[in-house]
């Protein structure tokens, strides 16, 4: 028994050995696996708790970015719409203060850091509160100004601040990551270990060891993708970065004190047409040039001794031309307190300026245009009633004593009716009548004219293009223009020298002058060999009463005029002069492709009327006074009336009037245009003559006299308003046709006819009254003989109603042959010899 015992307690022994190893190795194996999970999971928490810091950190940054875009898109726009964004991140602030500061709470040097971060942010949002509620409150300029810089500076801090925080958690998260390796290979070495041991601890460990295997594996994935989106963080963070429309530049320090291109963005590459590659290790002195070289030194040499970032305007000097940019200059210290590097962000400001001054240069304008126009009705009301009655005056004196007195009394009141004209031509609100023309015949027409103006010792010439084109412009304002120019260019010669006139047709493409529209246009240039100008003048030539000429030797309104004169006519003007080089002004207006139109006539002969009635419509009791006691000088009947409704209720008593002679601007509900429009409804064909000082609105639009509208500017004297007078009522006479082949009847029938109180044109035979047909003249009645040589009067009057149908006709013969009358023509007929109670019965049959 005892033997059997001692082999079972053997036995038992050998099987408990093993089971002790292999419960030993159970225990060792579960202490390892359990050890081992327990550090795989606090690892994954750490991770997990070093990426919620991270992703916090970052999260309050972009919360302070969003508030300091909203703050300077709300300063450069002044859009309410930007402060959406930067209240809502405001807001958030606090909570992901907080939020940061717990998640740090257990790490002295992290909780350090968190709160210098806070700092900052408190610092860059109280300076954006500041700065908003100042603008919020209509002071904008104040808030522009206010704390500048130190919002970008407490940024710049913030930012180095944020990447402390971040790096020192990727440094712990570094760390953690090896202690994770390291327990990692201790596990493998023991499960190694106890594999050799015992075959079935192996095995139990084996299993063991591969499921905590497969749980790292899963833990270590997770940590690449976070790591990955850490990654791709940056990458868009970077990305941003170098996409930013701003010019940023960093400049390295030498230890010899010299400043040289270390890194450049994209944006900066595109401005100075160079890349980085082009432009790192260059000395910034060299690369800004002789000129500017020392000043930029000096400037950087600033930056360099102070704690806060400058800033400066400069005008750089680029391939594309010369560019205004906005810079600030930071200067970065290393531990040791030394300037290591300059960090620089500019601005390209030049077409904010530009437009900014346009639209100075269009305020000043339209402020000089407002002023103008509300001066320049009562103004010229005045001048007309001074010089109304001084040329009645005239008449009345004759050369007597007082003649002179009164000369020069018209003289002053024309120069200043001149210069009223001529501020309304600058503020382009002059009334122009612009028609199609041809340059070349009126320059042409002009030049004796200038020849004698600029005396013996100007060589004047002219070159004109044998295809010129036609334009559309005022021809009176051309004329005064071209003649502006020339008195310019014979002042800027005192010694004489040649003044040169040159048309030409040209076009503008897309892309060229930015205040010329693209199109065809005809090109006036007129130069001279004349002492020339500086820059600084050259600015200045076009501003109102601006002279070079000296005190009492110009008024400065003459470039002025020319200047608001084309602008008014969608044309384009520029001067190009240097010192010493005469000056070339070229004037640029719209090409027309209509024909041109010709001029109407003065009228021949005196310029008295016959008892014709006019109606006078003026509000003003001596501008009304004036006008009607000049038109009665001058022959003709006048009634007039205080205002529209006055008129109009003479009008509608059915009295007889021959005109219409009315101011534009009157008081009361009939306006002008209602006083024509129930005028010319109650007298058909009635000729209305408009008149005012300043017609802006009521016949004038976009500076040009409405379609069909007849208008005499105030001040006018007394031959110009006859003159007017006359033509519009010979304009209005029913006009005849006067066909006979003997001169004496025709001579006399043609006195007949003007004597009745109608227009007369006359023709020898049909081919000549066919040729008057064609050139479109207004022809109301054809008064024709039957026995033309060629080609008969009816036969005149057949083909004549084939291109007027609305033609009256009347024969006249004296061979008793009305039997060769066409019926289809409903033509009446004359015997030779005729009275004039005859023709004038046939005539006002004819037209009523």
């Amino acid at each position: 028994m005892t033997g059997s015992k001692a082999e079972g307690l053997k036995a038992y022994e050998g099987r408990l050995a093993p089971m002790a190893l292999l419960v030993l190795l159970a225990v060792l194996a579960l202490a390892l696996a359990s050890g081992h999970l327990y550090s795989v999971r606090q690892s994954r928490d750490w991770v997990d708790h070093s990426y919620r810091v991270i992703d916090a950190t970052r999260g309050l940054f972009s919360l302070v970015q969003d508030v300091e875009a909203g703050e300077r898109g709300y300063m450069a726009t002044n859009d309410a719409r930007f402060l959406d964004n930067y209240d809502a991140s405001r807001a958030q602030i606090p909570a992901s203060e907080a939020h940061l500061r717990d998640l740090v709470r257990d790490n002295a040097d992290q909780t350090a850091r968190v709160r210098a971060v806070e700092d900052l942010v408190d610092k860059r949002v109280a300076v954006a509160e500041r700065r908003v509620e100042l603008a919020r409150s209509g002071r904008m300029d104040l808030a522009r100004t206010v704390q500048f810089g130190e919002g970008q500076a407490a940024m710049g801090a913030l930012r180095g601040e944020i990447q402390g925080v971040i790096d020192a958690e990727n440094a712990l998260l570094a760390q953690r990551a090896r202690r994770a390796a390291s327990v990692d290979l201790t596990g493998y070495l023991v499960g190694l270990l106890l594999a050799g041991s015992a075959i079935a601890g192996l095995g139990i460990l084996t299993v063991s060891v591969s499921g905590a295997n497969r749980r790292l594996r899963h833990e270590v994935g997770e940590r690449e993708a976070a790591e990955g989106a850490l990654r791709e963080s940056e990458a868009r963070y970077r990305a941003v970065f170098r996409t930013t429309a701003d010019l940023l530049y960093v400049l390295d320090v030498t230890p010899d004190g010299r400043y040289v291109m270390a890194e450049v963005n994209p944006a900066y590459e595109r401005a100075v047409g160079a890349s980085l590659a082009q432009l790192r290790g260059l000395d910034v002195e060299v690369l800004a040039g002789e000129a500017r070289g020392a000043q930029l030194v000096r400037h950087l040499d600033a930056v360099c001794a102070v704690d806060h970032p400058l800033f400066s305007r400069d005008h750089v000097f680029l391939p594309q031309g010369e560019r205004i940019w906005e810079s600030l200059l930071t200067a970065v210290r290393g531990a040791d307190g030394k300037v290591e590097r300059i960090v620089g962000s500019s601005r390209d400001v030049t077409d904010r300026e530009r437009a900014q001054e346009q639209m100075r240069r269009g305020q000043r304008l339209e402020a000089i245009g407002q002023l103008t126009g509300g001066i320049a009705h009562d103004f010229n009301n005045l001048l007309q009633v001074i010089r109304g009655n001084l040329e009645l005056i005239s008449s009345q004196v004759g050369e007597g004593p007082s003649a002179p007195r009164v000369r020069n009394a018209l003289h002053a009141a024309e120069r200043a009716a001149q210069l009223t004209r001529q501020l309304l031509a600058f503020a382009r609100r002059q009334p122009l009548e612009p028609r199609v023309i041809h340059l070349g015949r009126l320059i042409g027409d002009m030049t004796e004219i200038l020849r004698r103006t600029l005396g013996e010792r100007m060589q004047v010439e002219t070159r004109i293009a044998e295809d010129l084109w036609n334009t559309s412009a005022d021809p009176a304002q051309v004329e005064s223009a071209v003649l502006n120019l020339a008195i310019n260019a014979r002042d800027a010669m005192a010694d004489g020298g040649r003044l040169t006139i040159a048309l030409e047709n040209t076009s503008v493409a897309a892309g060229g002058d930015g205040e010329l529209e693209r199109g065809d246009y005809v090109l006036i240039s007129v130069s001279d060999t004349g002492c020339g100008m500086d820059k600084e003048t050259l600015k200045r030539v076009f501003e109102p009463f601006f002279t070079t000429k000296g005190a009492e030797k110009g008024t400065g309104l003459g470039l002025s005029m020319v200047y608001g004169f084309v602008k008014q006519s969608r044309g384009h003007v520029q001067m190009f002069s240097a010192p010493g080089e005469g000056a070339t002004v070229k004037i640029y207006l719209p090409r027309s492709l209509e024909a041109v139109e010709e001029a109407s006539e003065a009228p021949a002969g005196a310029l008295h009327g016959s008892s014709e009635v006019i109606l006078v419509v003026e509000d003003d009791d001596m501008v009304r006074a004036s006008a009607v006691g000049i038109l009665r000088e001058h022959g003709y009947t006048c009634i007039h009336a205080p205002n529209g409704a006055a008129a109009l209720n003479m009008l509608e008593s059915g009295a007889r009037i021959d005109l219409l002679f009315t101011d534009v601007v009157m008081p009361g509900p009939v306006t002008c245009r209602d006083l024509a429009r129930e005028a010319q409804a109650l007298r058909p064909g009635l000729p209305v003559l408009y008149t005012s000082g300043y017609a802006e609105d009521a016949i004038v639009h976009d500076g040009r006299v409405d379609e069909g509208v007849q208008l005499l500017s105030k001040p006018y004297d007394r031959e110009t308003l006859a003159r007017r007078i006359s033509a519009m009522l010979k304009a209005a006479r029913p006009v005849v046709l006067v066909v006979e082949d003997d001169p004496l009847v025709r001579m006399a029938a043609v006195d007949m006819v003007e004597a009745l109180g109608f227009t007369p044109l006359q023709a020898g035979d049909a081919p000549s009254a066919m040729e008057i047909l064609r050139r479109k003249q207004p022809v109301d009645v054809l008064f024709t003989d039957i026995g033309l040589p060629g080609v008969r009067g009816t036969e005149l009057a057949q083909q004549a109603r084939a291109m007027r149908p609305e033609l009256k006709v009347i024969f006249a013969s004296g061979y008793g042959d009305s039997e060769d009358l066409d019926d289809g023509l409903d033509a009446s007929h004359l015997r030779k010899p005729y009275e004039q109670d005859q023709l004038a019965e046939a005539l006002t049959s004819a037209v009523h």
